[in-house]
């Protein structure tokens, strides 16, 4: 689901497999994505999290160069996003 946008077309698609038992891990899924179809997944990732990291400089305290691997970035991250799932 990587670079995909048709997040209609992909929930479908998603629905119509999980429809039939099938335990689905959305690899790639977008924040969108999440919010579509989160409930028909029984896990997903997403590289998004550090790509935002990269972009940004480190959280304040931190003297890694950038907190693309960094735990803190990633918790707050994975709250900000799960607290707008339905």
């Amino acid at each position: 689901m990587c670079q995909r946008r048709a997040t209609d077309e992909i929930a479908s698609i998603v629905r119509a497999f999980a429809s039939r038992g099938l335990r689905l891990h959305g690899f790639g899924v977008k924040t969108a994505g999440l919010g579509a179809y989160a409930d028909a997944l029984v896990s997903a990732d997403s590289m998004d999290w550090s790509m935002g990291a990269r972009r940004s400089p480190p959280l304040p305290g931190h003297t890694h160069k950038s907190c693309a691997n960094c735990w803190d970035w990633a918790s707050r991250w994975y709250q900000r996003v799960t607290s707008q799932l339905p």
